[in-house]
């Protein structure tokens, strides 16, 4: 009951004794009539809401971060009564709201009649990565006179997952990564391809168009030509995720901006058919190919780690198989001994060897000592024989690219302002 019903029932009450003591039946009638009237709002309340089914339709599940989406609700009555007022308001976390809106979505339904189909629509919007629940969605109706209300959980949600900020890249990759090192001595067969390769019988399901109408004839059996596939160019991502490497909280912070670049070099690699591979030091194992949206899902839910040394995830890396490209996200080593000693730089130095093309972007907080320590790595690795810049939280990785897969480029670009 609220508090006009509550306050109706304890006046019914007291006209009851009253009438009782001055023995007035009007006063009888009048209480009666009052509970009553309390009772049978609590029972129109409780059928309405008992029957009114709701679904929930997000637009996309998933959200690249700055961009929109609309969630459609719909209510239908299927009760024999009208509905008078329905609150209606779904539970929607504070990363999917809308920039100066603090409450979760709410509407009001003047009224709905039965069978009647109801919706409308509010929008969310993806301000941080990450996995997001909506919902669940309530529902709070009031009888006509305000008396009694309910309110109403649906437990269905929907899973909104916000992907990292990604950045349009120039043109360019840096030179001697558009190989593996074992391109020369593997060969991936397949039904089609670009080169022939050799010959083989013929499997239900081959093209035709590939028979070898001469080896055909000298074996008395289909022969098929075998071809090759162009062997595609590969490339692995290292992301330095260590909680105490990085700085800040939020979308400013250093692990934010060391998430972006890696989902923009991974979105810049897939665009150019790289086979592409993601690690990280909290990785118990050397990293798997995956598809650009499997990799792009687990960026998006990436949390710093508690692991404190690069050294072991980098000494696995360099045990697997290797070869092309090696792109490296790193922070400066904590500490404020020299970084060229220091045995995670060293570690990842002796990584590089085992790849033709290596990158390296040192994300650096841009000020104080740890910005001269990410100066001072980038110039390491680049007499290393690495290409490396430094960006700052708010910098565009897009302004330092074209230093960093520059041919002539042979010193690290420092911390930009």
């Amino acid at each position: 009951m609220t508090a006009r019903g509550i306050s109706l029932v304890v006046a019914s009450v007291l006209l009851w004794g009253l009438g009782r003591t001055l023995g007035l039946p009007e006063l009888f009638v009048v209480a009666a009539s009052s509970g009553a009237l309390v009772g049978v709002a609590g029972l129109a309340v409780w059928l309405s809401t008992a029957t009114v089914a709701a679904r929930r339709v997000v637009g996309s599940a998933r959200l690249p971060a700055g961009a929109r989406t609309d969630v459609r609700l719909e209510l239908r009555s299927d009760s024999w009564l009208p509905s008078s007022l329905l609150l209606v308001e779904d539970q929607c976390h504070y990363g999917l709201r809308p920039p100066h809106d603090a409450d979760p979505p709410r509407v009001v339904v003047a009224g709905l009649a039965p069978g009647r189909t109801v919706s409308f629509d509010y929008e969310l919007a993806g301000q941080s990565r990450g996995r997001y629940t909506v919902g669940p969605l309530s529902l709070r109706i009031r009888d006509p006179f305000g008396l009694v209300e309910r309110v109403r959980r649906y437990p269905g949600t929907d899973e909104v997952l916000v992907l990292p900020r990604i950045e349009v890249l120039g043109e360019g990759i840096t030179r001697g990564n558009h190989r593996g090192s074992e391109a020369s001595d593997r060969r991936r067969l397949f039904t089609s391809g670009d080169e022939f390769y050799t010959l083989r019988e013929y499997v239900t399901g081959d093209d035709l168009r590939q028979v070898h109408w001469p080896s055909t004839a000298h074996r008395a059996t289909l022969m098929v030509r075998q071809q090759e596939l162009p062997w595609e160019p590969e490339a692995v991502l290292f992301c330095d995720t260590r909680a105490r490497a990085h700085h800040g909280t939020g979308p400013d912070s250093t692990l934010e901006k060391a998430v972006s670049v890696t989902a923009s070099l991974v979105a810049h690699l897939a665009e150019r058919r790289y086979d592409v591979r993601l690690g990280t030091e909290a990785d118990g194992h050397a990293p798997q190919a995956a598809g650009l949206d499997t990799l792009l899902d687990r960026l998006a839910e990436l949390d710093a780690s508690d692991v404190e040394r690069l050294s072991p995830a980098l000494s696995r890396l360099r045990g697997a198989e290797a070869g092309g490209l090696l792109a490296a996200i790193v922070c400066p080593p904590p500490g404020s001994g020299p970084v060229r000693a220091h045995p995670d730089v060293r570690a990842l130095i002796g990584c590089g060897r085992r790849f033709s093309g290596r990158l390296a972007i040192v994300v650096a907080p841009g000020t104080g000592g740890a910005g001269s320590r990410s100066a001072e790595l980038a110039r390491v690795l680049t007499g290393a024989g690495w290409r490396a810049v430094t960006v700052g939280p708010r910098d565009a990785l897009a302004d330092a690219w074209p230093a960093l897969v520059s041919a002539n480029r042979r010193t690290a670009t420092g911390v930009r302002g």
